[in-house]
């Protein structure tokens, strides 16, 4: 005989999502006609973002703080060191094969020179608007919502 009556329902399962974080780092001033310019990784990852651009970050590590995790990742693969930063979007992909959140933010007061030291890139290099313009219109890319997450600059597309 069960201890739970027939008609009380299950308990839904928890939804477990991964998490992740990224930043938008600036360098004011520094790109063509002293115009703002930012800092991608050229991914490594055998699948169809194969060479595709993207922000430095990465997940989150069990037990670990966002913020944390940000900062972690940011000087993992770049070597460089947020002073402080702002968030400016959230990406919940919740009705995928595996949910995952994803935090982005947005960077002008670092410390150090990037380098890539991390095999998850094939490459770093800062982007002004026009190359960024041209990432976006050749579909390189790795994430679509990223032609939009820089409009704060004042780059649209």
């Amino acid at each position: 005989m069960s201890l739970i009556p027939d008609h009380v329902p299950k308990k839904p399962e928890r939804l477990l999502a991964t998490v992740s974080a990224h930043v938008i780092l600036i360098d004011r001033h520094g790109g063509g006609n002293g115009g703002d310019r930012i800092l991608l990784g050229q991914l490594a990852y055998r699948d169809h973002r194969w060479e595709k651009w993207s922000f430095p970050g990465g997940y989150m590590d069990q037990g670990e703080a966002l913020e944390t995790a940000l900062c972690r990742e940011v000087r993992e693969e770049t070597g460089m060191t947020l002073l402080s930063w702002n968030r400016l979007d959230i990406q919940p992909m919740l009705h995928c094969e595996h949910p995952h959140i994803s935090f982005l933010y947005s960077s002008d007061d670092w410390q150090g020179q990037p380098a890539c030291l991390t095999r998850e890139f094939l490459d770093l290099r800062w982007a002004d608007e026009t190359f960024y313009r041209t990432l976006v219109r050749e579909n390189a890319l790795a994430y679509p919502c990223m032609s939009q997450q820089v409009t704060f600059l004042g780059w649209n597309f």
